[in-house]
């Protein structure tokens, strides 16, 4: 079966804000038309999967990067029909199933405190934890969209979907872990909502 060149999408409304991470998955018929795979939410109020079905990377409001990270089996893909954008959370098609599969991150504890990714050895315990191969899972306490695309490509990496070097592009495009955490002054100016997304 043929396959589909997916990608990662950063958004950044300011220099000062951690960036936005979501997953591109293009339709069969035009690259910069499908399916954005995300979080949305807040550190201090949590977060819900997303699948922006329709949507176009050429009619966004916002500024974007691109990043191919691998190529995808269409097997795993069901497109969607119509082109209104809709937005919705119920998977549809074998990738958006293992989205689902990865836990969206709930209210931070700290919501001031640095992101973290930590890789550790030992047996797979739990649900904040993603289990990779020969056993070596990593612990994630304090997650945003960003760590949560990271595990969302290791379970497509373990899954057999993508191969493994897109862990490593993915990881290479993430924030520094205090980047973008804190309190910001009343009237900084963050741009477009994650709406305009």
């Amino acid at each position: 079966m043929a396959s589909r060149t997916i990608s990662l999408v950063t958004f950044r409304n300011s220099a000062y804000q951690r960036a936005h991470f979501g997953i591109f998955i293009p339709s069969v018929t035009d690259q910069d038309v499908g399916t954005l795979i995300h979080v949305v939410g807040a550190p201090m109020a949590g977060y819900q999967l997303e699948f922006k079905r329709n949507y176009s990377l050429k009619d966004t409001q916002q500024q974007y990067t691109r990043y191919d990270i691998g190529q995808l089996d269409s097997q795993y893909i069901e497109d969607s029909a119509g082109g209104a954008l809709i937005r919705d959370s119920v998977p549809k098609g074998a990738v958006e199933v293992a989205a689902s599969q990865i836990p969206p991150p709930g209210i931070s504890q700290n919501f001031l405190a640095p992101v973290n990714d930590v890789g550790k050895s030992g047996i797979f315990a739990g649900s904040i934890n993603t289990r990779l191969a020969n056993q070596v899972y990593v612990q994630t306490t304090n997650k945003r969209c960003q760590e949560w695309t990271m595990e969302y490509t290791r379970h497509l990496v373990q899954l057999g979907y993508l191969d493994a070097a897109a862990i490593q592009l993915v990881q290479s495009k993430r924030d520094p872990a205090t980047h973008g955490i804190g309190l910001q002054p009343l009237g900084s100016g963050y741009g477009l909502s994650r709406d305009s997304i």
